[in-house]
């Protein structure tokens, strides 16, 4: 799949296609992504939604899941969205806080949020305490595995423990390709 930074896709093309048609289905025009890194993800999706749709790209630069260069990448994405009719911005900050929640909230309310940054067990599960009531529809990255095992770049990648939780208590959808280590799982706080 083509990503508009140039880089390879950090998402499974047909889990990425099938998130999209979730949101097309449900008239999403609010859009949070929180952890937007590149924005290709983010861009990808936005590009989908209704022009005039609103959208708030997230990023932590330099973090621990983070990179130095996304301040760069997602300005780009988002001057690019905007000369395409989206509604656009970014927050640069971590998303564990109180000050850079003020700011997402504040650009809200969302339709949907997508919950890519943090992947350790203490960072997606404070991303999901925080969030995880913002929208109707909240997605996680990443859910695919035990949580035990998995590592990108020697780090845990954790979200499968969480997501174990959150399907026990919560309706909630999967999109996983065949043979895929990625998945996006979708908590539905919607009643229809």
């Amino acid at each position: 799949m083509k990503t508009f930074s140039g880089r390879k896709s950090s998402q499974d093309p047909g889990e990425l296609q099938q998130f999209i048609a979730l949101l097309k289905s449900r008239n999403v025009r609010s859009y949070c992504e929180i952890g937007a890194r590149h924005g290709d993800c983010f861009w990808t999706v936005m590009c989908a939604l209704p022009k005039g749709s609103t959208g708030v790209a997230v990023d932590l630069p330099g973090g621990l899941w983070g990179t130095s260069k996304s301040p760069t990448h997602l300005r780009r994405a988002i001057a690019n969205l905007g000369h395409r009719g989206y509604k656009c911005s970014t927050v640069f900050g971590d998303s564990h806080t109180a000050a850079t929640k003020r700011l997402i909230v504040g650009r809200g309310p969302y339709d949907a949020i997508l919950i890519d940054g943090d992947h350790t067990l203490e960072g997606v599960t404070r991303d999901w305490e925080l969030y995880g009531e913002l929208a109707p529809i909240v997605a996680f990255h990443d859910i695919v595995g035990t949580g035990q095992y998995e590592k990108v770049n020697g780090k845990p990648v954790e979200v499968p423990l969480l997501w174990a939780e959150l399907k026990k208590h919560r309706q909630c959808l999967e999109f996983i390709g065949t043979d895929s280590r990625m998945g996006i799982g979708v908590v539905c706080n919607f009643t229809s």
